[in-house]
């Protein structure tokens, strides 16, 4: 999926709501940080820009479905996200937990799984959006001291390779890689 969209170049140097993107060695893995959509934001470009579709879904289903008012505020999304920077160039790596997530064990007996989620790849140059391709990625539970202690460090990782042109992508359970969770994106 292709789009081109004019982004203002304050936002990009901005990127409220995103991690301080920085240029990265292919070597280093980044843990993705965590985002709470709640408070709307018409400058957070995950919220304008990533996930908009998905924060609208959500908001109707909240207020059509279940008949419960928003007060203005957004029905509950979070994502994880990372960004990197590649000379004039922002590449933006989320996945959102949303309604579309195939969950993991939910039961309170139940060891921790990952979701899978929708996962979005955001390129922008020279303020312009190159591409939005999405795909599939896991999901993990931000730090929540209401976790079993073993999950508390529960992560998602990625890692930008310049050279290959690809995201690999990564999630820790309990301190173990989940080898359904390792995938490569390419950005070409």
């Amino acid at each position: 999926m292709r789009f081109m969209f004019t982004v203002p170049i304050i936002a990009l140097l901005a990127i409220p709501g995103i991690a301080v993107a920085q240029d990265q060695s292919a070597s280093r893995w980044q843990p993705m940080s965590y985002y709470n959509f709640q408070i709307p934001s018409t400058t957070d470009l995950l919220q304008t820009l990533v996930w908009p579709d998905v924060i609208r879904e959500a908001n109707a289903y909240v207020t059509t479905e279940l008949k419960r008012p928003l007060g203005g505020r957004n029905a509950l999304v979070t994502a994880l996200a990372s960004t990197y920077r590649d000379g004039n160039r922002t590449i933006i790596v989320s996945t959102a937990l949303s309604r579309a997530c195939d969950s993991g064990a939910n039961d309170k007996g139940a060891e921790i799984e990952p979701s899978t989620c929708p996962l979005r790849i955001v390129t922008i140059e020279n303020g312009k959006v190159l591409t939005i391709k999405s795909d599939t990625g896991c999901y993990t539970d931000h730090a929540d001291p209401d976790l079993p202690a073993k999950n508390r460090n529960d992560s998602s990782y990625t890692r930008y390779d310049p050279a290959a042109g690809t995201i690999s992508f990564r999630t820790t359970i309990g301190g173990h890689d989940v080898p359904s969770c390792a995938r490569v994106y390419s950005l070409k």
